[in-house]
Protein backbone atom coordinates (compact mmCIF):
# COMPACT_ATOMS: atom_id res chain seq x y z
CA UNK A 1 0.00 0.00 0.00
CA UNK A 2 2.73 2.48 0.88
CA UNK A 3 4.59 1.65 -2.33
CA UNK A 4 1.49 2.56 -4.34
CA UNK A 5 1.12 5.87 -2.46
CA UNK A 6 4.80 6.63 -2.97
CA UNK A 7 4.37 5.93 -6.69
CA UNK A 8 1.44 8.36 -6.86
CA UNK A 9 3.43 11.08 -5.08
CA UNK A 10 6.42 10.72 -7.37
CA UNK A 11 4.36 10.55 -10.58
CA UNK A 12 1.76 13.32 -11.00
CA UNK A 13 0.24 11.57 -14.00
CA UNK A 14 -0.65 8.60 -11.79
CA UNK A 15 -2.55 10.93 -9.45
CA UNK A 16 -4.31 12.50 -12.41
CA UNK A 17 -5.37 9.08 -13.72
CA UNK A 18 -6.54 8.01 -10.28
CA UNK A 19 -8.59 11.19 -9.84
CA UNK A 20 -10.11 10.87 -13.33
CA UNK A 21 -11.23 7.33 -12.55
CA UNK A 22 -12.60 8.38 -9.16
CA UNK A 23 -14.69 11.21 -10.57
CA UNK A 24 -16.03 9.03 -13.37
CA UNK A 25 -16.99 6.22 -11.00
CA UNK A 26 -18.50 8.56 -8.43
CA UNK A 27 -20.57 10.56 -10.91
CA UNK A 28 -21.84 7.49 -12.78
CA UNK A 29 -22.86 5.74 -9.57
CA UNK A 30 -24.55 8.92 -8.30
CA UNK A 31 -26.53 9.20 -11.53
CA UNK A 32 -27.73 5.59 -11.25
CA UNK A 33 -28.48 5.99 -7.54
CA UNK A 34 -30.42 9.18 -8.09
CA UNK A 35 -32.57 7.85 -10.91
CA UNK A 36 -33.71 4.90 -8.81
CA UNK A 37 -33.65 6.47 -5.35
CA UNK A 38 -35.45 9.71 -6.23
CA UNK A 39 -38.46 7.94 -7.65
CA UNK A 40 -38.71 4.99 -5.24
CA UNK A 41 -37.79 6.55 -1.88
CA UNK A 42 -38.26 10.31 -2.21
CA UNK A 43 -41.33 10.12 -4.47
CA UNK A 44 -40.04 12.72 -6.90
CA UNK A 45 -42.39 14.16 -9.48
CA UNK A 46 -41.34 15.51 -12.85
CA UNK A 47 -41.26 19.06 -11.47
CA UNK A 48 -39.06 17.97 -8.54
CA UNK A 49 -36.65 16.30 -10.95
CA UNK A 50 -36.52 19.47 -13.07
CA UNK A 51 -35.72 21.58 -10.02
CA UNK A 52 -33.02 19.08 -9.02
CA UNK A 53 -31.42 19.27 -12.45
CA UNK A 54 -31.55 23.08 -12.32
CA UNK A 55 -29.93 23.14 -8.89
CA UNK A 56 -27.27 20.75 -10.12
CA UNK A 57 -26.09 23.36 -12.61
CA UNK A 58 -25.84 26.27 -10.15
CA UNK A 59 -22.34 25.28 -8.96
CA UNK A 60 -21.36 24.97 -12.62
CA UNK A 61 -22.17 28.62 -13.16
CA UNK A 62 -20.14 29.60 -10.13
CA UNK A 63 -17.13 27.40 -10.95
CA UNK A 64 -15.19 30.50 -12.02
CA UNK A 65 -14.71 31.19 -8.31
CA UNK A 66 -12.06 28.48 -8.30
CA UNK A 67 -9.69 31.26 -9.41
CA UNK A 68 -10.08 32.86 -6.00
CA UNK A 69 -9.32 29.56 -4.28
CA UNK A 70 -6.06 29.41 -6.21
CA UNK A 71 -4.90 32.39 -4.17
CA UNK A 72 -5.11 30.21 -1.05
CA UNK A 73 -4.50 26.61 -2.17
CA UNK A 74 -2.51 24.64 -4.71
CA UNK A 75 -4.33 23.10 -7.66
CA UNK A 76 -3.75 19.56 -6.42
CA UNK A 77 -5.31 20.37 -3.05
CA UNK A 78 -8.33 22.00 -4.68
CA UNK A 79 -8.77 18.92 -6.86
CA UNK A 80 -8.63 16.57 -3.87
CA UNK A 81 -11.01 18.72 -1.83
CA UNK A 82 -13.38 18.83 -4.80
CA UNK A 83 -13.30 15.05 -5.11
CA UNK A 84 -14.00 14.79 -1.39
CA UNK A 85 -17.04 17.06 -1.80
CA UNK A 86 -18.22 14.94 -4.70
CA UNK A 87 -17.90 11.75 -2.64
CA UNK A 88 -19.49 13.29 0.47
CA UNK A 89 -22.46 14.51 -1.54
CA UNK A 90 -22.88 11.09 -3.10
CA UNK A 91 -22.50 9.25 0.20
CA UNK A 92 -25.04 11.45 1.98
CA UNK A 93 -27.67 11.04 -0.74
CA UNK A 94 -29.01 7.86 0.84
CA UNK A 95 -29.19 9.44 4.29
CA UNK A 96 -31.67 12.12 3.24
CA UNK A 97 -34.56 10.49 1.31
CA UNK A 98 -36.56 13.71 1.10
CA UNK A 99 -36.89 16.28 -1.64
CA UNK A 100 -34.97 18.95 0.31
CA UNK A 101 -32.32 16.42 1.37
CA UNK A 102 -31.71 15.39 -2.22
CA UNK A 103 -31.54 19.02 -3.29
CA UNK A 104 -28.86 19.76 -0.68
CA UNK A 105 -26.77 16.67 -1.36
CA UNK A 106 -27.00 17.36 -5.09
CA UNK A 107 -25.61 20.86 -4.60
CA UNK A 108 -22.70 19.50 -2.54
CA UNK A 109 -22.00 16.77 -5.09
CA UNK A 110 -22.28 19.15 -8.01
CA UNK A 111 -19.97 21.73 -6.42
CA UNK A 112 -17.30 19.07 -6.03
CA UNK A 113 -17.79 17.83 -9.59
CA UNK A 114 -17.72 21.25 -11.24
CA UNK A 115 -14.77 22.52 -9.24
CA UNK A 116 -12.84 19.35 -10.02
CA UNK A 117 -13.62 19.58 -13.73
CA UNK A 118 -12.51 23.21 -13.74
CA UNK A 119 -9.15 22.49 -12.11
CA UNK A 120 -8.60 19.18 -13.94
CA UNK A 121 -7.87 20.90 -17.24
CA UNK A 122 -5.10 22.92 -15.62
CA UNK A 123 -3.64 19.83 -13.95
CA UNK A 124 -3.66 17.97 -17.26
CA UNK A 125 -1.73 20.76 -18.98
CA UNK A 126 0.93 20.71 -16.28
Amino acid sequence: MTAALQNIRSRPEALLLLMAGAVLLSFASWQALLNNFAIERAAFSGADMGILESLREVPGFSAFTVVFLLLLLREQHIALISLALLCIGKALTGCFPTVIGLYLTTIVMSAGFHYYETIQASLSLQ
